[in-house]
């Protein structure tokens, strides 16, 4: 039985993560991942989630308040193209990862999705913050409209980082044969 895309980023990003690494939560959504990240980084870690959303805010809020992780994370409602503002904000210089999950909150609107100029601005700020060794984790969903593109945008640009100084895999399921979601990760070399 094949492991799910999720399950992926997270067991790739669990190798990475200690406690006290600042890390970020680019696409917050119904926080699942913010809680990953939440659990993982300790006391003296800090997750920064974003999304523009308050109903992404509301409920990933609920899931850290049930499990009382609310107070590792920063809860910002804000594109994740903005991330290097609240970063410096906070005199955070580096961060261990950054995971995304492009497309739309599910449940919700499906209009309201991520850009993938807005995405690629993103990625450029995390790039220039990830920390040695590091990992960003981007989850693209293709089947919406917009989606094959912005995930081939990603591609593109992961296609112009230096190969001695990262690793870039991407992973499709064959088992889903229309317009599966892509697992693009992109790891420091050391």
């Amino acid at each position: 039985m094949a492991v799910p895309l999720f399950k992926q980023a997270h067991d790739n990003i669990a190798r990475y993560l200690s406690a006290g690494d600042r890390v970020v939560d680019a696409t917050m959504g119904n926080g699942f991942d913010t809680l990953f990240l939440a659990e993982r980084i300790g006391k003296s870690g800090k997750v920064y989630a974003f999304d523009l959303q308050a109903a992404a805010l509301v409920t990933t809020e609920g899931r850290l308040k049930e499990k009382g992780l609310l107070s590792r994370v920063r809860l910002i409602r804000d594109s994740h193209d903005c991330l290097s503002t609240y970063l410096e904000e906070e005199r955070v210089s580096t961060i261990r990862c950054a995971m995304f999950n492009l497309g739309y909150l599910p449940g919700s609107d499906k209009t309201f999705q991520t850009d993938p100029e807005l995405t690629i601005k993103a990625l450029n700020a995390v790039i220039t913050h990830l920390q040695q060794p590091g990992i960003i984790s981007v989850l693209a969903y293709t089947g919406h409209a917009g989606g094959r593109e912005e995930a081939e945008a990603v591609k593109a640009w992961a296609a112009t980082l230096s190969q001695t100084a990262y690793r870039v895999t991407i992973e499709i399921p064959d088992v889903v044969k229309n317009s599966p979601p892509e697992l693009i990760l992109i790891e420091t070399i050391q």
